[in-house]
């Protein structure tokens, strides 16, 4: 365009991010939530679910700390919430990269590792009674062990299920489809052909008879922004494509649904490069929306503390051997092609009841020991948090940025017209 310079392009741009571009609004719909008390440590890659106006997390993992054990529940209403309480329940050993649905007052558990080995065994917590009992199979369609895969609930009329896709497989990642029918408690394979490629670290939802799978990570590595849905009354995949701002590809993302749309967010889109990014997906139209970009939150910590608490860890004798991770990220997400995930036992006990010894960490909580909400606060980018609903509140837990787990809890209000705007990246 004649006598349209670079300032004239400038002056454009920014007057059309200003008045044509919605701002990014999302921001003053997020509350942190904070809680005096004991509460949970640190963890990522650990499962939740929302038993009616409790969120309740099990297991997980701090990555220098090992695989964590326990459950922990918390009262999260629209505008209220109680103390953490931590659940008397007898003591399996750690877990972590399982899976969690829930039906009526059943919490079922599937897979997950304690770092050593892969489980393929089902766990039911009665949340009512804090019972529990493992589900033993007698048929032979049962999954192999497995981690880092997804699990919805599925009612079709008939019976209840819990569908299991994808996943680690004795080192190697899956695209298989296991349904387990919670009235019989029988497993069974579901026979599908053309599908998505093997990934892990996938996000999974219900919607109307169909499951969508999105991103995850393949065996090359790569991370992918791929959108499947799989007809789950004839068992035949779709390669939907989508329309407008599709994510970019992650992995350790969360999803949930609201309004017809799929709710996304967070995840790590490389390494070291996690996202607070909020998607929308509308399951009518087939279009993607960006309704939060990513915002850089300010650390909950100093430098002066992190520098103290580094020092806090240098034993007499550096050059001693040092402890030993029982679990690396790179081991469970972020393989080269070729890289095996079989799980070392480097400990003499049982691999059932390894607990790893506690250690002193930097950031056991929230920042200050004030009870009660801050508004306008979204977490910190992060992959490897859980994200469940209520109602219009969608409640976030955990995860980890850089190799740095988090214990911290969010609110976000859904809002319709909020997901359903586009808004644009800031210039920079």
């Amino acid at each position: 365009m004649e006598g349209f310079n670079s300032n004239n392009q400038k002056a454009y741009l920014s007057l059309r991010v200003e008045t044509k571009v919605p701002a990014d609004n999302s921001k003053s719909l997020w509350e942190e939530i904070r809680t005096t008390g004991h509460h949970p440590t640190r963890r990522s890659y650990h499962s939740a679910v929302m038993w009616g106006d409790k969120m309740v997390i099990y297991g997980g993992q701090d990555l220098k700390e090992g695989p964590q054990s326990g459950m922990w529940m918390i009262e999260i209403s629209q505008f209220d919430q109680g103390d953490w309480e931590e659940m008397k329940i007898p003591d399996i050993g750690p877990l972590c990269r399982h899976t969690a649905v829930l039906k009526g007052d059943l919490m079922y558990l599937f897979g997950g590792t304690n770092s050593h080995r892969e489980f393929n065994r089902t766990l039911v917590y009665n949340l009512r009674t804090l019972q529990h009992r493992e589900i033993v199979p007698d048929n032979p369609q049962i999954p192999p062990a497995l981690d880092s895969h997804s699990a919805c609930l599925y009612e079709d009329g008939t019976a209840a299920w819990m569908i299991i896709f994808g996943g680690y497989s004795i080192g190697e990642r899956t695209n298989n489809v296991y349904l387990l029918n919670l009235n019989t408690e029988k497993w069974k394979q579901a026979k599908i052909s053309n599908g998505p490629e093997p990934r892990s670290n996938h996000s999974a939802i219900i919607y109307r008879d169909h499951m969508y799978i999105f991103g995850g990570t393949s065996d090359e590595g790569e991370k992918l922004n791929d959108l499947w849905r799989l007809d789950l009354r004839t068992y035949a995949w779709e390669n939907v494509v989508g329309i407008g701002n599709v994510p970019s590809g992650r992995s350790g993302h969360s999803a949930i649904v609201f309004m017809g749309h799929m709710i996304l967010f967070g995840g790590m889109k490389d390494i070291t490069k996690e996202t607070n990014d909020m998607y929308s997906y509308n399951f009518a139209t087939s279009e993607w929306v960006m309704f939060q970009y990513e915002h850089q939150i300010k650390d909950p910590v100093s430098n002066e503390q992190l520098e103290e608490f580094k020092k806090s860890r240098i034993s007499p004798n550096k050059h001693a051997n040092p402890p030993k991770s029982p679990m690396i990220k790179k081991s469970t997400a972020e393989l080269s092609p070729g890289q095996s995930t079989m799980r070392k036992n480097t400990d003499s006990s049982p691999p059932d009841t390894i607990n790893p010894k506690k250690k002193k960490t930097l950031y056991e909580g929230p920042p200050c020991q004030t009870s009660g909400r801050i508004r306008a606060r979204p977490p910190h980018p992060r992959d490897g948090h859980s994200a469940v609903y209520s109602g219009n509140i969608m409640i976030i837990f955990g995860g980890d940025r850089h190799q740095m787990p988090f214990n911290d809890c969010y609110v976000y209000f859904l809002v319709e017209n909020t997901i359903k705007t586009p808004i644009n990246i800031p210039l920079s």
